[in-house]
Formats: structure tokens, C-alpha cells, sequence
């Protein structure tokens, strides 16, 4: 993931990702129903927090949020509109500035479509997760139907080579993902629009043992 690239973005804010509309409010309405388990007070990973929005949120629900982005305009946003939450500039594709089993949860939302190496991020979310710690994600969807609609309708627009997004997740693929990183998914369902062109997919998912290895990368 580039720095620069990210620093453009978050110094555009028409262009940054919305803070408000119907797919945010779902979210957050699955995120705390998600979280609801989970004692007053636990520490909570917002991992790709952006301007604070959701770590905001997770602070509202009584948990203790810690945010993290690559960006520093991001997160020198975030920190004005959170004064007293924790943020640090970081990618979870490196090492992120926390202990091993440090979180109760992270949230990681609209995130990995934007990462070169997913497995890395996964993995280093499973290392400061602890023991039966829950991942809550979300990423676009790219099921099979709406990838034909795109194909026919939108390709150029959709996969424009100067958009921030790089990778494409359906559900087997980004299982296949989570599994290899040591997570067992216990929820999944699509947000935004309806079947089959969700815009979105929601999934929680419980961390069960270390990640595997990186696959092989083939080209």
C-alpha cells in the first residue's frame, strides 16, 4: 500500500469515502451487534479508522477503540475528532506498534481491497488478536452475476487502473483468505443493495489458530 497515494486521498475529502448514508448506518448496526458480547471497556482495533468515524462509534458503545491508518492527514483528523483515543500511523501489512494478543476485536472495514499483500494484514491481525478474538470486516463484493454485469456494463469505470482498489474478494475467495490466516468465519452476509449486486459484504469471523504460510505467489 503507498503512503503517497493515501496522503492525495485523504487531503481530497469530496473524493474520500462518505462518512454518512444508508451503508454506514448497516454497518454500524451489524458492528455493535457483533461487538455485543464482549465485556464494557475491551480494546477494540479500528484498523483503517480513516477520520475517526467508526472509532467514534466503537467508543460510544462503551469499548476502548485504538485506531490505526497509513495515512497521517487521516489520522491527524481522527485524532481532533477524538481527543483522547489513541491513533497511530500504521499498516497492518507491516508490523502494527502493538503486543501480540493485545485486542478483544478489530474492525477492518473497506480495507483490503486496497492491500498488495492481504495474507500479511490478516496475519498481523491474527497475531494482535487474542485467543478466540473476533475479526468483523468488510470489503466490496464481487460475486459471480454481478461480476458479469460489470463486465458488460461498467468494466472501464469499475476497474479504472488510477482507483484505489486492487483487489476483488467473493465470498469463497475472501474465505479462503480468512481460513489461511487462522480465522474461522461465523458470519457473512451481503450490505448495500440487494442480491446478487450487493455493494459490500459483512463478515465476522473468530480467530481459531496462527495463520499458515503465504501461499506461493504465481503469475
Amino acid at each position: 500500500m503507498s503512503s503517497e497515494f493515501y496522503e492525495r486521498y485523504w487531503q481530497r475529502p469530496r473524493d474520500a469515502i462518505p462518512e454518512r448514508g444508508l451503508l454506514i448506518e448497516q454497518r454500524k448496526k451489524l458492528l455493535k451487534a457483533a461487538l455485543a458480547n464482549l465485556p464494557s471497556g475491551s480494546p477494540i482495533l479500528d484498523a483503517g479508522c480513516g477520520t475517526g468515524e467508526f472509532s467514534l462509534f466503537i467508543s460510544s458503545l462503551g469499548f476502548t477503540p485504538i485506531g490505526v491508518d497509513i495515512s497521517a492527514t487521516a489520522v491527524a483528523q481522527a485524532r481532533l475528532r477524538c481527543p483522547g483515543t489513541r491513533f497511530e500511523v500504521a499498516s497492518p501489512e507491516t508490523r502494527l506498534p502493538f503486543i501480540d494478543e493485545e485486542f478483544a476485536a478489530v474492525w477492518c472495514s473497506e480495507v483490503l481491497e486496497h492491500l498488495f499483500d492481504v495474507h500479511a494484514a490478516l496475519a498481523e491481525l491474527n497475531r494482535v488478536l487474542r485467543p478466540g478474538g473476533i475479526l468483523v470486516l468488510t470489503t466490496p463484493y464481487h460475486g459471480l452475476f454481478k461480476n458479469i454485469a460489470i463486465g458488460i456494463l461498467s468494466f472501464e469505470r469499475h476497474y479504472n487502473p488510477y482507483l484505489s482498489h486492487i483487489r476483488f474478494f467473493s465470498r469463497p475467495s475472501l474465505a479462503m483468505c480468512l481460513e489461511r490466516a487462522g480465522f474461522a468465519t461465523i458470519q457473512w452476509q451481503g450490505i448495500g443493495r440487494h442480491w446478487p449486486v450487493w455493494k459490500s459484504q459483512f463478515v465476522v469471523s473468530r480467530k481459531v489458530s496462527p495463520p499458515r504460510p503465504a501461499p506461493d505467489i504465481v503469475g
